[in-house]
């Protein structure tokens, strides 16, 4: 055999060889073709390819693990929806302020807050000098009936026959006249006392007579304020005149009469700003008590119950002037039949015949008044305290005392406020807005209220009313729904979530809001594209409406979109790209 060359160890070749070789090897190997499969997961997710894109199919376990559901898009009416939380408030109208109807002293306080009172029930009584003398006036106006009644019968004995003067007539056609006329201005002021009642009503609504009293206060303030500090001006200016005359007068140019007339200059600023300052101070006090008053919103209760109380007052007076004007029109046809029968009256028949007209007039009159004050005559007994008579203060609703401001012994007029009363028929629910939810908000929206005491009850009403500003502290806006409330059962102060579904609707290609997923700045879906195989797509929604969104592009009706289960196909289509770019 041929003599081979060994290949001596490689422990002992040179190392440049080594190398040599190595390259060599490494060459070979990576000339070798790569085998290739398609990417999967061990859940075995797969790509595959639709058209020119790639989407995730997976198998039958991996679906029904996941939970995987799909619907379809479609054109549909969306209306929106928000959520603001809101609290709920007597209404206006449910509010009144109780006052009493005359001056007087308070004996008998039969009510506190958070008691329930019926229209009619007696919740205080007023012991008034007033009212006292009105009484005694109705005493003495009915002693006076029985005394003219016997005179008038006693000259109708004496009275003798004779020619019938016209004079009587007259004089009772010109009664009669100007009782027509009392009675029609009567009517006329009752239609004014009306009309005012019902634009005290609509200002308290629009919030124009609460606010006027704040807003002449703040004026008030400004002025005070200013002249304060005009007053400090002259102060300064008068103390700079005293210290140049006091100089002057040192020096003798100045007498000591002009020296003494800037003293009493001076003196008269120092009184003049300490004034100044007082009512300054009086002003601010007064602004702060306005705005507590307009808060609670008893202006606008005062001024409908002054309102109310002076269309009382015009009817009881109408009803006085209507017996007037009867008895007036009564003497009228008696003054005619007597001068047509030529039966004589003498003066004096007629004088008393007058004196007891005039008598029950003043019997009505006083009775009128009485029961302007609450209090019936035929009651008195009932009403006497230690002798004196005392006013019923009655509550004018059926309500809940919110608050009491009156206590026994207390003095109060015609503006004291004793109670407030509420009534819970129907309460408002206002809602804190924020100004980015407003648009699309209008009256009659219908609103879905759930309130944490009744968490399985839903409550339901329109919306009345949207505030005009936004809040400067909260940037929110009031809408307000106005709810019936039988038994009573939601109370003041109580916080509620509300949802105001707007009126208006879009139409649109619209899907649920789950199966939309943010992936960076922009939004994606899953479709299914075949059988168990979905694909990413980008879609533009719009904002959420009712648990819907509005797709403005990247979906057409009829496509299938994953509801359910998205989130693992993502993570599965992430398993997928990872593996792909390590291979």
């Amino acid at each position: 055999m041929p003599n081979r060359k060994k290949m001596p160890p490689i422990s002992i070749l040179p190392s440049s060889f080594i190398v040599l070789f190595l390259a060599i090897f490494a060459a070979g190997c990576a000339s070798k073709p790569e085998e290739t499969a398609p990417a999967t997961d061990e859940g075995g997710a797969k790509f595959v390819d639709v058209g020119s894109q790639k989407a995730v199919q997976l198998n039958e376990d991996s679906i029904k693990l996941a939970g995987i559901t799909v619907v379809s898009a479609g054109s549909e009416r969306l209306t929106s929806s928000i959520q603001p939380t809101g609290e709920i408030s007597p209404t206006d109208a449910g509010t009144v302020q109780v006052t009493s109807r005359l001056p007087g002293k308070v004996t008998e306080a039969l009510v506190s807050a958070g008691d329930r009172v019926k229209t009619g029930q007696v919740i205080a009584w007023i012991d008034s000098l007033d009212l006292n003398q009105a009484y005694s006036t109705y005493v003495a106006a009915e002693s006076h009936v029985v005394l003219s009644r016997n005179q008038l019968d006693q000259q109708k004995k004496l009275a003798g026959f004779g020619a019938l003067s016209e004079q009587p007539v007259e004089d009772a056609k010109k009664a009669a006249a100007a009782a027509d006329a009392t009675v029609s201005g009567d009517e006329a002021q009752i239609k004014v006392d009306r009309l005012a009642l019902t634009s005290t009503q609509r200002l308290i609504e629009m919030g124009e007579i609460t606010r006027k009293p704040v807003e002449d206060a703040t004026n008030a303030y400004a002025q005070a304020r200013a002249a304060s500090v005009q007053a400090t001006v002259t102060l300064h200016s008068a103390k700079a005149n005293l210290d140049r005359t006091q100089i002057l007068y040192n020096g003798g140019a100045f007498s000591k009469q002009q020296l003494e007339d800037a003293e009493t200059a001076f003196n008269s600023a120092v009184a003049a700003e300490a004034q100044a300052k007082v009512a300054e101070k009086l002003a601010k006090e007064e602004l702060g008590r306005q705005q507590t008053v307009y808060n609670l919103n008893l202006n606008g209760a005062s001024s409908l119950q002054t309102a109310q109380s002076k269309l009382q007052q015009d009817e009881h007076t109408y009803a006085s002037d209507v017996t007037a004007q009867t008895l007036a029109h009564r003497e009228f046809q008696r003054a005619q039949s007597v001068r047509k029968s030529g039966i004589a009256i003498s003066q004096v028949l007629q004088a008393a015949q007058d004196t007891y007209d005039e008598a029950v007039a003043a019997v009505q009159a006083a009775l009128n008044t009485l029961k302007l004050y609450g209090v019936q005559p035929g009651q008195a007994g009932t009403q006497l305290s230690n002798g004196r008579v005392i006013v019923p203060i009655v509550s004018p609703i059926e309500g809940i005392v919110a608050a009491r401001s009156m206590v026994v012994g207390q003095m109060v007029d015609t503006s004291t406020p004793l109670v407030r009363l509420v009534n819970l028929d129907q309460v408002y629910i206002d809602a804190q807005v924020y100004e980015k939810d407003v648009v699309g908000i209008a009256q009659g929206d219908s609103v879905k209220i759930h309130v944490a005491a009744f968490p399985n009850r839903v409550f339901t009403g329109k919306v009345q009313w949207v505030a005009d500003e936004i809040s400067p502290d909260t940037r929110t806006m009031v809408v307000r729904t106005v709810l019936g409330n039988p038994g009573w059962i939601l109370r003041p102060g109580m916080f509620a979530s509300v949802d105001i579904s707007s009126k208006r609707a879009i139409k649109s290609i619209a899907i649920p809001t789950d199966a939309v997923m943010q992936e960076g700045g922009k939004q994606v879906v899953y479709v299914e594209v075949g059988t168990n195989q979905y694909m990413k797509r980008t879609v533009v929604v719009g904002s959420p409406l009712g648990g819907r969104v509005p797709v403005d592009s990247g979906l057409s009706p009829g496509d299938k979109v994953v509801v359910g289960g998205n989130v693992y196909i993502e993570k599965e289509q992430e398993k997928l790209e990872g593996g792909k770019s390590k291979g």
